[in-house]
């Protein structure tokens, strides 16, 4: 599979790519643009939380713990106590800490993590969230889980690249375990399916979803 910095690099490439094009566009500002490229390359690193001890993982589990943290207090600001809010930031960041350390003993690296239906998942997640916590408009929030995605089957398509030798002309085993829609786990298949359900009923404004992705088909 490709490493870490082939990861970085060709995701920030892409997701600069699609940046360029929704600001050349007039999609979206200059500002929301940067936005969207810094979306793709998280999206790049995304499918590795799965591996134990990857980078991606160090760094996604400070990223999300700091962020969901302050997602939480930055509901309650003006609300209550500075120390209140304190407390509820600590809280935060343990709750989440001690979620990435079952997430570990309860995954294996090319899993279900590493399939389209999960990069799916993180697509509406990051959407849902952006509009009912950031309150950014829907095509704004959209196109952020969007970008996400895009950097999630990025890296999906380079593992499976890597999983080619060409100049051995073989096909290595682990061929076809990244760029995926089901594992041969039916229970497991079952939960991803049934959490991609349930956020996707979530989605406001579904409309502007199928604007989006209409529009992306016809590029």
């Amino acid at each position: 599979m490709a490493n870490f910095a082939t990861h970085l690099n060709v995701s920030a490439f892409v997701s600069g790519i699609g940046a360029i094009s929704v600001g050349y566009s007039n999609i979206s500002t200059p500002n929301d643009a940067f936005i969207y490229f810094c979306a793709g390359i998280v999206g790049g690193i995304l499918p590795d939380i799965d591996h134990d001890k990857s980078t991606p993982l160090k760094i996604l589990q400070f990223f999300f713990s700091n962020l969901i943290a302050f997602v939480i207090v930055f509901k309650y600001v003006n609300k209550l106590p500075v120390l209140n809010l304190l407390l509820i930031w600590i809280s935060s960041y343990i709750f989440m800490s001690l979620f990435f350390f079952f997430f570990k003993k309860i995954t294996k690296h090319r899993g279900m993590i590493h399939s389209i239906p999960a990069g799916l998942i993180f697509w509406f997640l990051i959407s849902l969230i952006a509009y009912k916590f950031f309150y950014l408009d829907i095509l704004r929030s959209y196109l952020l889980g969007f970008f996400v995605f895009i950097g999630y089957l990025t890296h999906l398509i380079l593992d499976e690249i890597y999983s080619v030798d060409i100049t051995g002309r073989k096909i290595k085993k682990s061929f076809g375990s990244a760029l995926k829609i089901c594992s041969t786990n039916k229970k497991l298949n079952l939960i991803t399916y049934l959490i991609l359900f349930s956020i996707f009923i979530s989605l406001p404004k579904k409309d502007i979803l199928f604007y989006l992705i209409k529009g992306i088909g016809n590029v």
